[in-house]
C-alpha cells in the first residue's frame, strides 16, 4: 500500500483495538515492544513484559542508533542513525522472533550529524529532526523517493517539530518557547499556516510536540520557572495547563490515539482515557510508550515499569530489570 489516509490509519487502529481485548482484560493483544538504545534494538513480547519476564526474543546490533518509530499503516519500523534513515518491513515479525530484513536506506546529506535527533510519524511521511545541525528531513513512509529538506528559517535551535495533516497537506508543526504553530515544510511564508503565542511563555524546553491524530490537535510540553505545562492547539485555539508536580524537569509525552495519553518525567500523569493525579512523583522516567493494548511502559534507568491504563488511577503491574537503558520504544502488533 503506497499511501494511507489519516482516516484509514485511525480506523485501522480502532479496528485493531476492538478486535482484541485490552488493558486488564484478556486475551492480550499479540505484540512486540521494540526498545532502542546503546547501539541496539531489543524486541520483547508485550505479554512477557506485562507478566514480569524481561527477556528479549531478538536483538539487533545498530551502532549509531538515535531513535526508532513504527507505522502500523505502512508495516515498517524506522530507525534514525547519525548519518541515515532505515526502514524495515515487519511482515515477518511474530510472537517468537523479529528477524532483521534488509532495510530501505536514505542517507542524510554529507556533513549532517543527526546525533541527538528524533523521528516523528506523519500521515504519509516521516520527519527526522537533527537539532545539533539545525536541519530536518522528510521521507515517504513507504520508503520511496529521496529525502526532502524542511525549511527551518526563523526557528530557534531549541525548536521541537512534528507533522500536522491539514487540507490534504502535511504541514511542519513547531513549538518554541514563545509560540506553537504550523506552516508548509518547504515554504515558511506559505499557507495554510498558524502561529499562536504561548500563554504563559516558556522559560525551559520545549520538551516535546506530538500530534493527537484522533482529536486533530497538537500537544506540546514546556516549562515556566515553576511548573511543567501542556499546551494544546486545537483549531485556532491554544490552551495551556499545569501537569506533573511543582518542580519542573525535562518531560515527555507518550501517546497512542486509542490506548491513551501520558505525560512523564518527574513522575507521570495519565491524561486519557481517564485523567489521573500525578503518580510516583519521586521517580524520574526517561522514556515511555502507551501501547494499543492499553498498557503503559515506562523506563527508569535500566528498569521498566508496566501499568494498566484501564483503571483510574492506573494499576502498577511489574518492575523489572532490562540490563540496558533504552531511550526510545515502539509497539508492534504481530500475528
Amino acid at each position: 500500500m503506497k499511501r494511507l489516509g489519516l482516516t484509514h490509519l485511525v480506523l485501522g487502529s480502532l479496528a485493531l483495538l476492538l478486535g482484541a481485548c485490552t488493558g486488564s482484560q484478556e486475551p492480550p493483544l499479540p505484540a512486540l515492544v521494540a526498545m532502542g538504545g546503546g547501539g541496539e534494538v531489543r524486541f520483547y513480547r508485550a505479554k512477557d513484559l506485562q507478566g514480569g519476564t524481561a527477556s528479549p526474543v531478538t536483538t539487533w546490533n545498530i551502532p549509531g542508533l538515535q531513535d526508532l518509530a513504527y507505522s502500523h499503516g505502512f508495516g515498517r519500523l524506522y530507525l534514525l542513525l547519525g548519518d541515515r534513515l532505515e526502514a524495515y518491513p515487519t511482515q515477518g515479525f511474530g510472537g517468537d522472533a523479529a528477524p532483521q530484513p534488509s532495510p530501505t536506506t536514505a542517507s542524510l546529506p554529507g556533513g549532517v550529524d543527526c546525533t541527538g535527533g528524533y523521528l516523528q510519524l506523519g500521515q504519509n511521511r516521516l520527519l527526522a529532526h537533527c537539532p545539533r545541525a539545525s536541519r530536518a528531513f522528510l521521507w515517504n513512509l513507504d520508503g520511496s523517493g529521496n529525502l526532502e529538506e524542511a525549511d527551518l528559517t526563523g526557528l530557534p535551535p531549541e525548536v521541537r517539530l512534528a507533522l500536522f495533516p491539514q487540507g490534504g497537506e502535511e504541514l511542519l508543526a513547531y513549538m518554541t518557547r514563545q509560540a506553537l504553530g504550523y506552516r508548509p515544510p518547504q515554504n515558511p511564508m506559505g499557507t495554510p499556516s498558524l502561529e499562536k503565542p504561548l500563554d504563559p511563555p516558556a522559560s525551559q524546553g520545549p520538551y516535546g510536540l506530538k500530534l493527537d491524530r484522533l482529536q486533530g490537535r497538537l500537544l506540546g510540553l514546556a516549562a515556566t520557572v515553576s511548573e511543567v505545562r501542556l499546551y494544546t492547539l486545537e483549531g485556532d485555539t491554544l490552551a495551556s495547563r499545569k501537569v506533573l508536580g511543582d518542580f519542573p524537569q525535562e518531560s515527555r509525552l507518550a501517546l497512542d490515539p486509542v490506548g491513551g495519553t501520558v505525560v512523564f518525567g518527574q513522575g507521570f500523569q495519565v491524561l486519557f482515557p481517564r485523567e489521573s493525579p500525578v503518580q510516583e512523583p519521586f521517580r524520574t522516567y526517561t522514556a515511555g510508550l502507551v501501547g494499543q493494548d492499553g498498557y503503559l511502559y515506562l523506563v527508569r534507568g535500566q528498569g521498566l515499569e508496566v501499568y494498566d491504563l484501564v483503571p483510574s488511577p492506573p494499576v502498577f503491574l511489574r518492575n523489572q530489570q532490562l540490563n540496558f537503558g533504552p531511550t526510545s520504544l515502539a509497539f508492534i502488533p504481530v500475528e
